[in-house]
C-alpha cells in the first residue's frame, strides 16, 4: 500500500512539472525587457547592411555579410556553450563558400557596379554580420527554447511586435530629423515606392523574421544562421523554372551551400558522444539527461524508499 501510493505521488510530480511549466507563460514587461535590449542590434545591423549597399558593390556585400554564419558559431561557442566540432565548423565555412562562389559568378557575367567608397562598405558589411550574431546570440540565450521547462514560455509574437513599437519609439525623431534637414525627404517617395515599402516590411521584417525567431529556439543560432543561405540553391531552382539557366558556378555554390548545411545539423554527440560516453561509463559519472534522465532519478528515489521500508520491516521483525 505505501509503495503504491509513492508510486503515485511521484507519478503526479511529473504531471504537476508539466502542467507547471505549461501555465508559467511570460508576463508581458518581461517580454517587452528582452525587446528593448535586443531592439538597438537589430536596427544596426540592419542599418549597417543597407547603408554598406550605398558605399560597396553588392558581391561584397554578400560576400562579407556571409561571415555572419562563422561570426555567430564562434560567439555561440563562447556565450552559449555550444560543442566545437571539426565537422560543424567545416561546415559553416562550406555554406560562406557557396554563397561567395554564387557571388563571384554573378558578379562575372552582370552589370559591374561602380564602389563610391568600397572600403567604407566593406566595413559596414562586417559591422553587419557583427551585429546579426550579437542579436541572434541574445535572442538565444535571453528567450526560453521550445523545450525549457525551467523558465516558462514567452510569446515570439510579441517579442516582435515590442520590438518594433521600440524601433518606432526610440528611432522615429532621427528620421523626422533627417527629413526636416531635407537630407531625405519623405515627399520624394512615390505612391509605388511606399507599398514596396509595405510589402516588403509584412513579408520580410514580420513573417520571415517570425519563423526565423522561431528556428533559432527550436534549433540552434548556428543551424538557424546558416540556413537562410539556403536561398541560394532555391534561387538557382527559381531560375531553372523561369527559363533563366544558372551556370556552373551556382550549381557548385548552391550544392555546397546543401551539404555544408547538411553538416551543420548532425548533432555533436554524433561526432564525439561515443568516446565521452564511453569513458563516462568507465568512471562512472554518466547521468542521462532529459526526460529520460528525470524518470531516471525519481524510479532510483522509488527504489531508495522502498528498500528502507523493507529494512524497517525486517528490523521490526526481528525485534
Amino acid at each position: 500500500m505505501v509503495s503504491s501510493l509513492l508510486n503515485q505521488v511521484f507519478s503526479n510530480e511529473m504531471d504537476w512539472a508539466e502542467f507547471n511549466s505549461m501555465s508559467r507563460r511570460w508576463t508581458r514587461r518581461r517580454v517587452a525587457g528582452v525587446s528593448l535590449l535586443i531592439c538597438p542590434f537589430w536596427f544596426l545591423a540592419q542599418l549597417t547592411f543597407n547603408l554598406s549597399l550605398k558605399y560597396t558593390t553588392v558581391t561584397s556585400n554578400t560576400i562579407l555579410s556571409s561571415a555572419s554564419s562563422l561570426f555567430t558559431f564562434l560567439v555561440a561557442l563562447v556565450f552559449l556553450g555550444e560543442k566545437f566540432t571539426w565537422v560543424k565548423l567545416i561546415s559553416v565555412l562550406l555554406c560562406m563558400g557557396g554563397t561567395i562562389i554564387v557571388s563571384l559568378g554573378d558578379s562575372e557575367t552582370g552589370l559591374r557596379s561602380i564602389a563610391s567608397n568600397p572600403v567604407l562598405g566593406d566595413i559596414l558589411a562586417l559591422l553587419s554580420a557583427g551585429f546579426y550574431a550579437v542579436y541572434i546570440t541574445l535572442i538565444r540565450k535571453k528567450l526560453p527554447g521550445e523545450d525549457d521547462s525551467e523558465s516558462g514560455r514567452a510569446s515570439m509574437a510579441q517579442f516582435l511586435g515590442f520590438l518594433g513599437l521600440f524601433n518606432i519609439l526610440i528611432f522615429l525623431p532621427v528620421v523626422l530629423v533627417i527629413d526636416f534637414a531635407k537630407l531625405e525627404p519623405f515627399n520624394t517617395l512615390t505612391w509605388k515606392q511606399v507599398g514596396l515599402i509595405v510589402g516588403k516590411g509584412l513579408l520580410d521584417n514580420v513573417l520571415s523574421d517570425y519563423l526565423w525567431a522561431k528556428a533559432v529556439l527550436l534549433t540552434s543560432t548556428t543551424v538557424a544562421t546558416a540556413g537562410l543561405t539556403i536561398q541560394v540553391p532555391l534561387a538557382a531552382i527559381v531560375d531553372s523554372v523561369t527559363g533563366n539557366a544558372p551556370h556552373l558556378l551556382d550549381y557548385i555554390g548552391a550544392a555546397a551551400v546543401m551539404v555544408g548545411f547538411a553538416g551543420i545539423n548532425i548533432p555533436s554527440e554524433a561526432c564525439s558522444g561515443t568516446k565521452e560516453a564511453n569513458l563516462e561509463l568507465e568512471n562512472g559519472n554518466l547521468e542521462p539527461s532529459g526526460q529520460e534522465g528525470l524518470s531516471a532519478r525519481l524510479i532510483g528515489r522509488k527504489l531508495a524508499i522502498s528498500d528502507l521500508i523493507s529494512l524497517a520491516g525486517e528490523w521490526k521483525r526481528s525485534d
